[in-house]
């Protein structure tokens, strides 16, 4: 049965060796994912979107740039997305250090098929919670920042003020406030303190 997936979500595969790649594509897309593949660490680094939803596959040793110091330049880089470790030389010590590093598994080659998929299922659900939660908090800071200046607006200061006083861009002032007069049916502070003295 193929796996129901967003059509943004990406499996993103790693590693040096083209056969594998071919093959673990191939398995994936089967199982219905969106897969993009990479031959080396520059080759991701150069092309991939970290704004794109899913996880990434590593492969742990790589030339030039093995698949744990790749792990470490992506999370400089702001990449969220969960990591899977694949290795052909899996031990005690590595899965120790992978794990303490962030990695959310270490998978031995030759992969297990049914392994694979469900370590996918689990990082991909996991990327998606931890989006929906980012999401949630921007919401409700977007929310107070527009009470905050719907606050001051009617207390008469201007947005270059206002956005001094809440450390915002005067553009980022500018929105807040458009949208709270939107949700509120107004155009203009005088309209907004009527409203607020007959909301009182």
């Amino acid at each position: 049965m193929k796996q129901k997936t967003e059509k943004s979500t990406l499996v993103r595969l790693v590693d040096d060796d083209l056969d594998l790649l071919e093959g673990l594509t191939y398995m994936l897309e089967e199982e219905g994912w969106k897969v993009r593949t990479y031959p080396n660490a520059e080759s991701f680094l150069e092309l991939d979107d970290k704004n794109t939803p899913g996880c990434i596959v590593l492969d742990y040793i790589m030339p030039r740039v093995t698949g744990v110091e790749l792990q470490q330049i992506l999370e400089k880089r702001g990449f969220k997305q969960p990591v899977l470790f694949l290795t052909a030389h899996a031990d005690l010590d590595m899965a120790i250090s992978v794990f303490r590093k962030g990695a959310e598994n270490l998978l031995k080659k030759p992969v297990d098929p049914d392994e694979l998929l469900e370590a996918i299922r689990k990082a991909v659900e996991r990327d998606r919670r931890q989006r929906g939660e980012v999401k949630k908090s921007a919401g409700r800071y977007a929310a107070l920042s527009e009470r905050e200046v719907i606050r001051l607006v009617n207390e008469g200061l201007m947005n270059n003020q206002i956005a001094e006083r809440l450390g915002l861009s005067e553009r980022t002032v500018e929105s807040h406030r458009f949208h709270a007069y939107q949700k509120i049916g107004i155009s203009t502070a005088k309209e907004l303190r009527r409203f607020l003295e007959e909301a009182n």
